[in-house]
Protein backbone atom coordinates (compact mmCIF):
# COMPACT_ATOMS: atom_id res chain seq x y z
CA UNK A 1 0.00 0.00 0.00
CA UNK A 2 1.31 3.44 -0.84
CA UNK A 3 2.08 5.95 1.89
CA UNK A 4 -0.90 8.02 2.96
CA UNK A 5 -1.07 11.68 3.89
CA UNK A 6 -2.87 12.78 7.04
CA UNK A 7 -2.51 16.37 8.14
CA UNK A 8 -4.18 18.77 10.51
CA UNK A 9 -3.82 22.40 9.64
CA UNK A 10 -4.88 24.81 12.30
CA UNK A 11 -5.87 28.24 11.13
CA UNK A 12 -5.71 27.07 7.56
CA UNK A 13 -5.50 30.65 6.40
CA UNK A 14 -2.05 32.20 6.19
CA UNK A 15 -1.39 32.53 9.92
CA UNK A 16 2.18 31.86 11.08
CA UNK A 17 2.79 29.05 13.53
CA UNK A 18 3.37 30.52 16.96
CA UNK A 19 4.60 27.37 18.69
CA UNK A 20 4.88 23.64 18.20
CA UNK A 21 5.97 20.96 20.65
CA UNK A 22 6.59 17.32 19.73
CA UNK A 23 7.17 14.53 22.22
CA UNK A 24 8.84 11.19 21.60
CA UNK A 25 5.56 9.30 22.07
CA UNK A 26 4.06 10.65 18.83
CA UNK A 27 2.05 13.48 20.38
CA UNK A 28 2.48 16.98 18.96
CA UNK A 29 0.91 20.19 20.28
CA UNK A 30 0.57 23.18 18.01
CA UNK A 31 -0.58 26.63 19.20
CA UNK A 32 -1.76 29.43 16.96
CA UNK A 33 -3.55 32.73 17.19
CA UNK A 34 -6.03 34.08 14.69
CA UNK A 35 -8.41 36.99 14.36
CA UNK A 36 -12.05 36.27 13.48
CA UNK A 37 -14.97 38.59 12.87
CA UNK A 38 -17.93 38.43 15.23
CA UNK A 39 -20.67 36.18 13.81
CA UNK A 40 -18.63 35.21 10.71
CA UNK A 41 -17.85 31.54 9.96
CA UNK A 42 -14.04 31.15 9.84
CA UNK A 43 -12.03 28.16 8.60
CA UNK A 44 -9.73 26.99 11.40
CA UNK A 45 -8.76 23.40 10.57
CA UNK A 46 -8.74 20.87 7.78
CA UNK A 47 -7.64 17.27 7.58
CA UNK A 48 -7.59 14.58 4.91
CA UNK A 49 -6.47 11.01 4.40
CA UNK A 50 -5.44 10.27 0.81
CA UNK A 51 -3.05 7.93 -0.94
CA UNK A 52 -0.08 8.96 -3.13
CA UNK A 53 -2.43 9.13 -6.14
CA UNK A 54 -4.67 11.71 -4.38
CA UNK A 55 -7.48 9.19 -3.83
CA UNK A 56 -9.64 9.47 -0.73
CA UNK A 57 -8.99 6.74 1.87
CA UNK A 58 -11.32 7.81 4.68
CA UNK A 59 -12.41 10.77 6.78
CA UNK A 60 -9.89 11.27 9.59
CA UNK A 61 -11.17 12.21 13.01
CA UNK A 62 -11.07 15.72 14.37
CA UNK A 63 -12.03 15.50 18.03
CA UNK A 64 -13.08 18.60 19.94
CA UNK A 65 -11.15 18.60 23.22
CA UNK A 66 -12.30 22.06 24.38
CA UNK A 67 -15.28 23.90 22.90
CA UNK A 68 -15.03 27.68 22.51
CA UNK A 69 -16.84 29.62 25.26
CA UNK A 70 -18.02 32.50 23.07
CA UNK A 71 -18.99 30.74 19.86
CA UNK A 72 -19.24 27.36 18.25
CA UNK A 73 -16.96 24.96 16.42
CA UNK A 74 -18.51 22.90 13.65
CA UNK A 75 -16.81 19.91 12.03
CA UNK A 76 -18.02 19.01 8.52
CA UNK A 77 -17.08 16.67 5.65
CA UNK A 78 -16.44 18.57 2.43
CA UNK A 79 -14.12 18.69 -0.59
CA UNK A 80 -10.87 20.60 -0.03
CA UNK A 81 -7.48 21.23 -1.59
CA UNK A 82 -4.85 19.39 0.53
CA UNK A 83 -2.21 22.10 1.04
CA UNK A 84 0.90 20.73 2.72
CA UNK A 85 2.62 23.34 4.84
CA UNK A 86 6.17 23.84 3.58
CA UNK A 87 5.93 21.02 1.02
CA UNK A 88 4.82 20.82 -2.57
CA UNK A 89 2.49 17.97 -3.46
CA UNK A 90 0.92 16.89 -6.72
CA UNK A 91 -2.34 16.66 -4.79
CA UNK A 92 -2.48 20.41 -3.99
CA UNK A 93 -4.49 21.06 -7.15
CA UNK A 94 -6.86 18.11 -6.71
CA UNK A 95 -9.98 18.49 -4.58
CA UNK A 96 -10.29 15.57 -2.18
CA UNK A 97 -12.83 14.64 0.48
CA UNK A 98 -11.78 15.83 3.90
CA UNK A 99 -12.82 17.09 7.30
CA UNK A 100 -13.02 20.83 7.94
CA UNK A 101 -13.45 22.82 11.16
CA UNK A 102 -15.20 26.19 11.21
CA UNK A 103 -15.33 28.60 14.16
CA UNK A 104 -18.13 31.14 14.46
CA UNK A 105 -18.07 33.65 17.32
CA UNK A 106 -21.37 34.55 18.92
CA UNK A 107 -22.96 37.44 17.04
CA UNK A 108 -22.04 40.72 18.71
CA UNK A 109 -19.26 39.18 20.82
CA UNK A 110 -15.80 40.78 20.75
CA UNK A 111 -12.86 39.67 22.84
CA UNK A 112 -10.88 36.45 23.33
CA UNK A 113 -11.89 32.85 22.79
CA UNK A 114 -10.06 29.53 22.68
CA UNK A 115 -10.63 26.04 21.35
CA UNK A 116 -8.68 22.80 21.34
CA UNK A 117 -8.93 20.02 18.75
CA UNK A 118 -7.10 16.73 18.31
CA UNK A 119 -6.45 14.72 15.15
CA UNK A 120 -4.08 12.14 13.66
CA UNK A 121 -1.33 13.58 11.45
CA UNK A 122 0.71 10.51 10.47
CA UNK A 123 0.48 6.79 11.10
CA UNK A 124 0.02 6.34 14.85
CA UNK A 125 0.72 9.99 15.71
CA UNK A 126 -1.61 12.61 17.17
CA UNK A 127 -1.61 16.39 16.98
CA UNK A 128 -3.42 18.66 19.39
CA UNK A 129 -4.19 22.14 18.14
CA UNK A 130 -4.73 24.99 20.57
CA UNK A 131 -6.28 27.98 18.84
CA UNK A 132 -6.47 31.38 20.53
CA UNK A 133 -9.00 33.59 18.80
CA UNK A 134 -9.29 37.36 18.95
CA UNK A 135 -12.84 38.25 17.92
CA UNK A 136 -13.39 41.69 16.38
CA UNK A 137 -16.45 43.46 14.92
Amino acid sequence: MKNAFIYLILAATTIPLSSCTTTSDGFRRQSQSITARSGVRTLVAKNWHIDDDCRHIDYPAIDIVEQPKHGRLEIVHEPLFPKLVGKVSKCETTKVNGVVGYYTADKGYTGSDRLVIRSPYEEGKTEEGVLSVTVVK
